[in-house]
């Protein structure tokens, strides 16, 4: 080529310079050949990456969005973590001077604990000093009141051994005092039995005579209560069995007390018992026109 850009029309024929012509418009033409191809394929190229560079265009696109967001929401954690932190910190100082306040006030306790202790030291060598010089006194009194209690229980069981033996003998006094009591009751029963039978006979076998009652005596204890079963006169006396005898603890010259509808009536003056009946001498203070009748209750007692 720099051959030919040297030559010159003057220089070359008219033939030869029309070859020359020639040759460079084939060349021109290969050339324009060569660009339509790597334009072609250029072109085919791009129409077949377009949709992937663009969807990759797009999906970075997106990822720088999501990254901006997650960027900023990480900024407003780590916002908010920081004064979170912050106000921790502070937290933590504040308790931090707190502790150290209260350990400088608990090793000035621990000094003076340690003053206390040493002085406790101190006073309990003393006291075991004390104790020492005291432990022969000690074992001497103990000698002393191991015998004294040896004593004291001999002393004990002594005494106890003649309480028992004085119960004893205070039971089997009071079982003879008993049966003494049982026996002369029954004797003086008996003999009051014989006496009334003796003066029933005499007065018509069912009352028994006046000057035979003594000052009537109460019965003590639980309220009695009872019925008449019968009433009947002698010589103007009125006399009533009831249904209550000595199995009531009833017994001679025992006062009992006629009711009727929960009025008074008059005293019964017990004169003759047996275990479920007893025979009694009407006392009408007085008044004789009280009449005592079958079915009237018989108490013990008007004030319980």
């Amino acid at each position: 080529m720099s051959q030919i850009d040297g030559l010159s029309p003057a220089r070359l024929p008219q033939k030869d310079w029309s070859e020359v012509v020639h040759i460079l418009t084939k060349i021109l033409v290969v050339f324009a050949a060569v660009l339509s191809l790597g334009l072609a394929a250029l072109t085919s190229s791009y129409a077949m990456n377009r949709d992937a560079i663009t969807g990759s265009f797009n999906d970075a696109v997106a990822a720088r969005d999501k990254a901006t967001a997650n960027y900023e929401a990480q900024s407003s954690d780590f916002s908010s973590q920081r004064s979170e932190l912050g106000t921790q910190i502070k937290s933590l100082e504040n308790e931090t001077i707190s502790l150290q306040s209260g350990k400088r006030d608990a090793e000035s306790k621990l000094a003076e604990l340690r003053l206390e202790a040493r002085s406790a030291s101190d006073r309990a060598d003393s006291v075991m000093r004390q104790i020492g010089s005291l432990g022969e006194t000690v074992d001497t009194q103990a000698g002393i009141i191991g015998s004294n209690n040896t004593e004291l229980r001999r002393t004990r069981e002594d005494a106890l051994k003649t309480r028992e033996q004085n119960i004893a003998l205070l039971d089997r006094i009071n079982d003879l005092e008993s049966q003494n009591e049982v026996l002369t009751q029954s004797n003086r029963s008996l003999l009051e039995s014989i006496t009334e039978m003796q003066d029933n006979e005499q007065n018509g076998g069912f009352g028994v005579a006046a000057a035979s009652i003594t000052e009537p005596r109460t019965l003590a204890g639980d309220l009695v209560v009872g019925r008449v079963r019968e009433v009947r006169s002698n010589n103007g006396q009125q006399y009533a069995e009831v249904d209550l005898g000595t199995r009531d603890r009833l017994r001679e010259n025992t006062k009992l007390h006629i009711t009727r509808n929960g009025n008074f009536v008059a005293n019964l003056i017990i004169v003759r018992t047996d275990l479920q009946s007893s025979v009694g001498l009407v006392d009408t203070i007085g008044d004789n026109s009280v009449q005592v009748r079958a079915g009237d209750i018989v108490l013990s007692s008007l004030t319980r």
